[in-house]
């Protein structure tokens, strides 16, 4: 074997064993040798898309693709660069995979087929591309295909195949104790996975009068002790080490998404489950009430967010242009106090408009849900992108108008209504359509119109 050939394994092993330095160290040294050579870009263009680094990973699975024609490369070259694109470019995605079954089946192509094709709105096809998946275990995209279906009793079913996998974090945690079957009787603990958000949507199928324990994030813990008032509520599920179950001696544990199966079977809408601290509400009004004194009007007070998820979850295509929302919303409805909800620091974007006010001490990621659950508890309407503010005012029935992206996650389904969604009584959505090709003008100018008659309403 040549010392080539030898640099070559060593990239493939490196790469087989997640080492992704070792096997892009290697392929620059193949790559100086010999430019052309299709493998190694393969090998590093993978070594990038499995450190996380999509965009440069497809740059390169591209340029190998360019470099060959060998029906046995093509197929996984087509597939990894689908892999590349689904997250923030999913109808890509889903070319490059129906591209890789012209040269035959992959390890994933049907699994990742029914994720991108229900992420674009093709649910139907996507649970036909499901029932072929044979490499691979398809539950966790089945289980969204379902979802947005409105077949949730199917849907919870697939999702809880997925308990204990690394595609529900969180859900190993199981305290050396069976998972509960719904039925047996006994001490349960029902233990968060996912986000924040993620755990308030899961609760809403949590009985009222429920006993057991509840572990979440330590954001959620005040909200829900207060809220679940029979229930033991621990925020520690970021912690390691407990010492808790000890005291309890739970009988079962149950990860929160696997209410659904037995509380979430068919679709339903809720609202005010969770309960804000009237004391913390009062404060927030006071506080709203003093700077409308200074500015001389205060028709409504309403929430703004306009940043959907993070960069992993598609917060390019979840997320409202600020200054569309300056142009529609602040620059038109100045008798508006709004309050901005963004956990990021917006000061700079701001200063221009001082109707907006900044409480970040209660927005700002990390801080206890609890100050903000009154804080938007305390205005007549929240106005934002799809993301865990949503879940937090549906919870306590806080009227919030949510603007959907065209292919939005499946709590937004369009089976749940042109307007409405799944879980929340107080949401009212306005959605993108093909036609917006992405844009949200459209969307805003809705936003806008729908705020100018909720303010003729109020003066009427």
């Amino acid at each position: 074997m040549s010392e080539f050939d030898k640099l070559l394994v060593q990239a493939q092993r490196a790469s087989e064993a997640g080492d992704s330095l070792r096997a892009l160290t290697a392929c620059d040294e193949l790559l100086r040798r010999d430019p052309s050579c299709v493998d190694a870009m393969f090998i590093g263009g993978t070594a990038m898309l499995l450190s996380g680094h999509e965009g440069m990973g497809a740059l390169i699975l591209n340029s190998a693709r360019a470099y060959t024609k060998d029906p046995a490369k093509l197929g996984p070259i087509w597939d990894n660069i689908g892999c590349a694109l689904q997250e923030y470019q999913p109808e890509e995605a889903y070319k490059a995979f129906k591209k890789a079954l012209e040269y035959g089946e992959g390890r994933g192509t049907y699994d990742n087929l029914c994720n991108v094709a229900s992420q674009i709105g093709k649910h139907e096809e996507a649970l036909e591309y499901s029932a072929k998946a044979t490499q691979v275990n398809p539950a966790h995209n089945r289980s969204f295909a379902l979802m947005h279906l409105g077949r949730w009793a199917e849907g919870w079913a697939e999702f809880s195949k997925c308990a204990g996998t690394s595609v529900r974090p969180r859900t190993d945690r199981d305290y050396g104790l069976p998972r509960w079957d719904g039925k047996k009787p006994g001490k349960v603990i029902i233990h968060g996975e996912q986000g924040v958000g993620d755990e308030i949507m899961f609760m809403s199928m949590c009985p009222a009068d429920f006993d057991g324990v509840i572990e979440c994030n330590p954001r959620n813990e005040t909200l829900f002790a207060r809220s679940f008032p029979k229930a033991k509520v621990y925020g520690t599920l970021l912690h390691g080490a407990l010492e808790w179950p000890l005291v309890e001696k739970a009988d079962w544990h149950l990860e929160m998404g696997g209410l659904g199966e037995f509380f979430g079977r068919n679709p339903f809408r809720r609202s005010g489950f969770l309960q804000a601290d009237s004391a913390r509400i009062a404060a927030h009004r006071a506080w709203a009430d003093s700077a409308a004194k200074i500015r001389g009007r205060d028709i409504l007070r309403v929430g703004i967010a306009w940043t959907g998820g993070t960069w992993a979850t598609g917060r390019g295509k979840r997320s409202v242009p600020f200054d569309l929302i300056a142009k529609k919303l602040f620059d038109q409805h100045s008798d508006v106090t709004f309050v901005n909800l963004e956990y990021e620091d917006r000061k700079e974007e701001l200063a221009a408009y001082p109707q907006v006010l900044n409480p970040h001490w209660a927005t700002k990621k990390g801080a206890d849900l609890d100050d903000l659950a009154a804080l938007v508890s305390s205005l007549d309407l929240v106005i934002t992108a799809t993301q865990s503010v949503v879940d937090l005012c549906g919870a306590l029935g806080v009227p919030v108008w949510v603007m959907v992206d065209e292919h939005p996650q499946w709590r937004y389904a369009l089976k749940a209504g042109d307007d409405r969604m799944w879980f929340y009584e107080s949401a009212r959505l306005f959605r993108q359509k093909a036609a917006d090709g992405g844009r949200w003008e459209r969307v805003m100018n809705n936003v806008t119109t729908a705020l100018h008659q909720m303010k003729l309403a109020k003066a009427a």
